[in-house]
């Protein structure tokens, strides 16, 4: 080997490393501002996914719906009906809205639900919930009755 290359003193670090060592903590620094710059939009629109959870358990619900022999509210917080698979409940069950055919089941349609109230009127059915952060949303639902 070279003369030069044996007679280095390696007991701390040359200005050489110390400036890579800076240069690299930079990018990382700006790395990480980045992600956090990246991540703020991300995040609100999650938030804003309960909407396509809503219109989702809306779609079914009111699929369920259509062709009914009759509804029942037997507490505000369930509803029933008879359809040609059975009778078909709608019920708050601790922090979701699931339903449940002839009383078997567990078929989860909303999570993360506070509240939730079913009001039947004639034909029509309305649903007020409240979400575990605050939201509530309420629509009404066309009961399609039919008699056999």
């Amino acid at each position: 080997m070279c003369e030069p290359m044996k007679n280095l003193d390696e007991k701390g670090f040359s200005l050489f490393e110390s400036i890579i060592h800076l240069m690299i903590f930079s990018i990382l620094i700006q790395l990480t501002v980045l992600f956090f710059y990246w991540k703020a939009p991300i995040e609100t629109s999650y938030q804003n996914d309960f909407l396509g959870e809503w219109e989702l358990f809306s779609l079914e619900l009111q699929q369920l719906l259509e062709e009914v022999e009759f509804v029942a509210v037997p507490t505000s917080t369930s509803v029933s009906f008879a359809t040609e698979r059975g009778l078909v409940t709608i019920q708050v069950y601790q922090q979701l809205i699931r339903k449940l055919v002839n009383g078997q089941g567990h078929v989860p349609l909303l999570i993360g639900v506070k509240s939730c109230e079913f009001i039947v009127d004639g034909n029509r059915l309305h649903v007020s919930v409240e979400k575990v952060d605050g939201t509530k949303k309420e629509r009404t639902f066309a009961i399609g009755l039919y008699t056999e």
